[in-house]
Parts: C-alpha cells; sequence; structure tokens
C-alpha cells in the first residue's frame, strides 16, 4: 500500500483495490467497455465497503514511501544468526531424530515417484507405506527416546517394511518398463508375484531363511504378446558375435546375462501309463516325466537330467 500510494499520488482506496484486488471492484452496468471511460465507475464489494474493514484502516495508516524507502519486513543478518544459533545450539537427539524422519520421508517420495503403470496392489501398498511412517514417526516431535523405547523396534520394523515396499516396487517398475506394450502380461505377471511376496513379507527383524523359494509361477503368452517378449531377446549384431563372452545366445535387452538358465522338460499325462497312480484325484494330470537342466555362463556351462515319477 505503501509503495502504490508512493507510486499514484492522487489514489484513493478504490484505486488501490481495483488493482490489487480486482474481484473486490464491481463493475456498473452503465460502464462502456473503452479504454478511455475514467474515472472507472462501479462500487466496492460488501465486504470491502464495510465501517471495519481492516483493508481501509491499512490504507489510511500506510504512508507513502516506495520500497527502497521502506523497513525491511526482516533483517536476513539476524535471522541467518538465529539459524546458526539454533545448529550450534542443537542436541544430537534432536538432529538424529530430523534426519531420520528426513531420511524416511525422502525414500518413500523417491519411491513415489517411480513409474510402474496401472498396478493397484502398488498403490495400495503406497498408501499403507505413508499410513504406517505417520504413528512411527510421530514420537520422534518429541525428542524424549530411550536406548529401550518402543519407538526404536517400530524405526526399525519400518525400515523393514519399507524394504518390502521398495522389493515389490522395483518388480513392478521393471515390468512396466519391459512390457509396456503388453500391459495385461505386466499385470498377470506382477498379479502373481505379489500374492506370493506378501505372505513372507511380515515385520521381523531377522530374515527368514526358511521363506527362500524363489518365484516361479508361469504365465501363458498370448499371441499379440508374443512380439513384445521375442523383442527383449536381442540377437547379437556382427560384430558382436565375435566377442568370445557371447557364448550365451540372444542377449536380453541388449545386455548378455551373466548366468542363463535353460530347462527342456516333457509333459506326460498320467493315466494309462506307467506313472498311473491308484488316487483317481491325479489321474488326469500331467506331470513333468523328464527335465533337462542346462545352466551356462560365459566360462562353465553345466548339464544335468532328471527324470521324474509319481510311483
Amino acid at each position: 500500500m505503501a509503495a502504490f500510494k508512493a507510486a499514484n499520488p492522487d489514489a484513493v482506496f478504490e484505486d488501490f483495490i481495483r488493482w490489487h484486488s480486482p474481484a473486490d471492484w464491481i463493475e456498473g452496468p452503465e460502464v462502456e467497455k473503452s479504454k478511455d471511460n475514467w474515472p472507472p465507475r462501479g462500487h466496492l464489494s460488501k465486504r470491502m465497503s464495510e465501517s471495519d474493514n481492516l483493508w481501509r484502516e491499512l490504507w489510511d495508516r500506510a504512508p507513502a514511501l516506495a520500497t527502497s524507502e521502506q523497513k525491511l519486513l526482516y533483517d536476513p543478518n539476524r535471522e541467518g544468526e538465529k539459524v546458526i544459533h539454533y545448529l550450534e545450539t542443537l542436541k544430537p537427539h534432536q538432529l538424529l531424530s530430523q534426519m531420520v524422519c528426513t531420511a524416511f520421508l525422502a525414500a518413500a517420495d523417491t519411491l513415489n515417484k517411480t513409474s510402474y503403470g496401472e498396478l493397484k496392489q502398488m498403490e495400495t501398498k503406497k498408501q499403507q507405506l505413508y499410513l504406517t511412517m505417520a504413528p512411527a514417526l510421530k514420537p520422534l516431535e518429541v525428542n524424549r527416546l530411550s536406548a529401550d523405547s518402543e519407538t526404536i523396534e517400530d524405526l526399525r520394523r519400518l525400515c523393514v517394511v519399507l524394504g518390502h515396499v521398495e522389493n515389490l516396487l522395483t518388480a513392478a517398475a521393471s515390468l512396466h518398463r519391459k512390457l509396456v506394450h503388453a500391459p495385461r502380461l505386466a499385470v498377470e505377471i506382477f498379479s502373481d508375484f505379489y500374492n506370493f511376496y506378501i505372505p513372507r513379507m511380515g515385520t521381523a527383524l531377522e530374515e527368514d531363511c526358511s521363506n527362500k523359494k524363489e518365484f516361479d509361477k508361469k504365465q501363458i503368452v498370448w499371441n499379440n504378446e508374443r512380439e513384445v517378449v521375442s523383442n527383449m531377446f536381442v540377437p547379437p549384431t556382427a560384430n558382436q558375435s565375435w566377442r568370445k563372452v557371447l557364448s550365451m545366445g540372444n542377449l536380453l535387452n541388449g545386455h548378455e546375462p551373466t548366468v542363463r538358465e535353460i530347462i527342456f522338460s516333457l509333459h506326460d499325462g498320467v493315466s494309462n501309463n506307467h506313472y498311473a497312480a491308484p488316487n483317481a484325484s491325479v489321474s488326469e494330470q500331467e506331470i513333468d516325466t523328464y527335465r533337462m537342466y542346462i545352466c551356462g555362463t560365459s566360462n562353465d556351462l553345466r548339464v544335468a537330467l532328471s527324470v521324474v515319477s509319481c510311483d
């Protein structure tokens, strides 16, 4: 207001309102749409017309001073000294509490920015992560933690939960990137992985060695998705073929895998052969009667044969 008065010596309160808050100036019906129509015809809004309006009181008290002549709203040197004093007198455990909160929030926000497509389970898990973080980090605001405090255990469990969400998000982002043109397949694979992984999450602070089973669920690739999957395995170029390390065949997304595992299997029906069992529940099932396992690296190749029977 002071700067406006200095720049417009003959201005009145209505002029300031038209410039600073146009919504509070109501033009009259007789106003002609012309640039030469001066002075403007209209009136202030109801809230600006009240007798005890704070804006008008401030306008009456404001001096006509340019911005360069006005007193600073705050002293930057003084505010900087306050910050330095705060950091100098900050207790270590208070600083640690702030760092922990900031670290968790930064990690969660980084995960939140990851693109993973239309995977509803992942969206639910991210929301649950934020809901879990809020009560776990809130006690840090009081800065009254001890070595045997339950908050410490809650933070450790939160680390475990954050790690599980990160593992799920890594799989989701990888599937989305590789199968962006086959969204159905990405959704089905992640759904299977989600159902496989969730029972193994928990919040235990020690890793459970009994849950070392690898995810091996298979999915049928539809005809319109086969090209997307096959394009992931790019044949090596002529120059790459001369390299000795390229003994593993096609590349995965243009990169030679460290280890490649191939399984050849033969499926036989259980009924009407020597694999048949007296239990009728398996009479219509199929089993892998023969399996050949091939595991190879650029310097090693291993082959094993397995024969399976339900006798």
